[in-house]
């Protein structure tokens, strides 16, 4: 049998996997997969058994570390040299003194597939052939499924490895962007740069490609608004201006003459009407389908439809599915305006403008009212995040629907415009029991998805079915609650993470990047809804602190003693509260009751704990002097 028909071909830019003779061989659990994934990191390298055990058991190893170890190697030549002799199968994995070595050919392992074409292309263009290197670069970064190396991330945990590795796909990827870009291919390269925009939102010198890219391909409108946003995170999460080159980038944008708009996506062979924003998310939209529809039939009824709901819970996701269900039924297609960073009724002008406009119309006044500008348009206008602007957005919505007969508007907000044509939807949590299995829960789903993601291999068993419920409970089926929760399933184990979603505002943490940072930890989004309050509100949400999360307006009252005095009755407060997806109002037998989910809750805990209701002695410290937290004796 030839020798290279039976060598194994090992991949570790995606998922981490072997394949002889195109099958795929079974490497066995994790730690016995991580194993692997460390020799061939450090292919033709002699690495030592305590590097092993340090990967495989961070912190303190068992008795038996080394033991184990060997146990893994052994099975592993066993799956990678099935028909060679027990004792000689060393050619894949080689024994060396106080360790192994991984001894293949550059060519079995995709890494150094990669790094060979990558300096192909490099040479190439050397040598002044740009479009044979731009092909090159294009082909081999296609090997290289998986930028954020996920499942290595999760097998290894981020040893010292990893992060060159990424930087590795992170220059060759720009030199690619860049190459395009100097070639006129700005539509071939945009899809890689948003890629890598998600990825890495921090990084001046990638969105500075993707302000380049867009303004070439026309959609200058949408560069304009991307600057914004890339402005402000630098802003919030680094305390910076942009550099040199983003700002030379947005310059480019401001001077770029305005081009024809791209032709628009083909399905089926008919042409898309056009979608200008942020795209809708690439998962499936778990739990949803009722939503969807019913959302679906209202925007077919109604020209103003809202969904409401408390933070975390997928009214983003929701509304920008509904777009893009309906899409083919604007001919001037789908408008997404993302208003997490307005703040000023100025600032949301400009955002939607920049957003809707046609590349063509940019010479128009900025005076010109919104309305007159679309007033032909048949465009589904979707407005996201406007809670902190929903005065100035209910006077734009206004204007618009009034002078734009074929504009429908879809908000998704935390608080309702209140106009009186406005349709509204609540978004609810998803459900956590199911009366037909774990798999019919949605929450659950959900949770087992975004492990797999972390974990691989992650699914819903007998074993681990408690845990996950107990988990996805204890964050009240809240999409973006269990979202994070799952991601610390990356450096925590399952029964670990019970105890975490305790305290969820302190502890669910996770890094996530390509985010809003207020969707960046539940502590950040909870703590929004807390930007939308009154002073009078703010102090009835803390006071209701030291009430159960489940509450009649008589127990509201003995909290509410922190807040009298003001002009407001408790009972419009609550309402208020209600109003702002902070509460929940439900009719019972009993009479009205409130109830405020366990993230929101602990928000209200933290908060009186630490600051009172009014800044003075916070819980524990009353004024009567008995510890209980009650305010009579102020």
């Amino acid at each position: 049998m030839n020798r290279t028909e039976i060598e194994p071909r090992i991949e570790i830019l995606g998922p981490v996997r072997a394949t002889i003779r195109g099958r795929e061989v079974d490497l066995g659990p994790p730690k016995q997969r991580a194993v692997l994934a460390l020799l061939t990191l450090r292919a033709g390298a002699h690495v030592p058994l305590d590097d092993l055990v340090a990967v495989l058991w961070p912190g303190q190893p068992p008795t038996r570390a080394a033991s184990l170890v060997h146990t893994y190697v052994a099975r592993l030549r066993h799956a990678l040299e099935p028909d060679t002799p027990r004792r000689r199968r060393t050619n894949v994995i080689a024994s060396v003194q106080g360790g192994y070595r991984l001894a293949v050919g550059d060519d079995q392992l995709d890494l150094f597939t990669f790094r060979a074409g990558i300096r192909e292309a490099a040479a190439r263009r050397e040598a002044g052939e740009a479009d044979s290197a731009f092909a090159r670069y294009g082909e081999t970064l296609e090997q290289w499924r998986d930028p954020q190396l996920g499942d290595l991330a999760a097998l290894l945990v981020e040893p010292d490895d990893i992060g060159p590795l990424r930087q590795e796909f992170l220059v060759a990827a720009l030199e690619y962007i860049g190459l395009g870009l100097e070639l006129d291919r700005p539509d071939a390269v945009l899809p890689l740069t948003e890629r890598l925009a998600h990825a890495e939102p921090l990084n001046e010198r990638v969105q500075a490609r993707v302000l380049q890219a867009l303004t070439r391909i026309g959609q200058r409108a949408w560069a304009i608004e991307r600057y914004a946003d890339v402005r402000m995170r630098l802003k919030l999460d680094l305390g910076v201006d942009p550099g040199p080159e983003l700002t030379a980038a947005y310059r480019e944008v401001l001077d770029a003459e305005a081009a024809p708009p791209p032709p628009a996506p083909v399905r089926d062979g008919v042409q898309q009407p056009p979608w200008r924003g942020p795209a809708p998310v690439v998962d499936e939209l778990i739990g949803r389908s009722a939503d969807l529809a019913a959302v679906c039939d209202l925007l077919g009824e109604f020209r103003m439809v809202s969904l409401t709901g408390p933070a975390g819970v997928g009214k983003s996701a929701l509304g920008l599915a509904a777009a893009e269900e309906l899409r083919e039924r604007f001919a001037d297609g789908v408008a997404v305006v993302d208003l997490a960073s307005v703040r000023t009724g100025p600032e949301l002008a400009r955002t939607t403008a920049a957003v809707v406009e046609e590349p063509a119309s940019w010479h128009v006044s900025n005076s010109v009212p919104l309305a007159h500008r679309l007033h032909d348009r048949k465009l589904l206008l979707i407005l996201d995040n406007a809670e902190l602007v929903t005065d100035d957005a209910a006077d734009l919505v206004d204007d618009v629907l009034r002078g734009c007969p074929q504009v429908t508007v879809l908000l998704a907000s935390r608080e309702l415009l209140g106009l009186p044509y406005e349709a509204v939807y609540p978004v609810r949590p998803l459900g956590v029991e199911a009366d037909r299995g774990p798999s019919a829960a949605p929450a659950l789903q959900l949770f087992a998805r975004r492990a797999a993601q972390v974990q691989p291999g992650f699914r819903l068993t007998e074993s681990n079915l408690e845990a996950v419920t107990s988990v996805c409970r204890a964050l009240d089926g809240l999409p973006l609650a269990i979202e994070l929760a799952a991601a610390c399933l990356r450096t925590q184990r399952l029964d670990a993470l019970v105890d975490v979603v305790e305290d969820p505002l302190r502890r669910i943490q996770p890094p996530r990047r390509g985010l809003p940072s207020h969707h960046r930890s539940l502590h950040a989004a909870v703590n929004r809804s807390i930007e939308l309050l009154g002073p009078a509100e703010q102090r009835c949400f803390k006071a209701l602190g030291a009430v159960p999360a489940e509450f009649g307006l008589e127990t509201a009252a003995v909290a509410g003693r922190a807040v009298a005095g003001e002009p407001e009755t408790l009972q419009v407060l609550l309402d208020r509260l209600v109003d702002k997806s902070v509460l929940e109002v439900m009719h019972g037998a009993s009479g009205r009751r409130y109830r405020m989910l366990g993230t929101v809750h602990a928000l209200a805990r933290q908060l009186l704990h630490e600051n009172g209701v009014d800044g003075g002695p916070p819980a524990g410290r009353c004024g009567c002097g008995c510890g209980c937290g009650c305010h009579t004796g102020r």
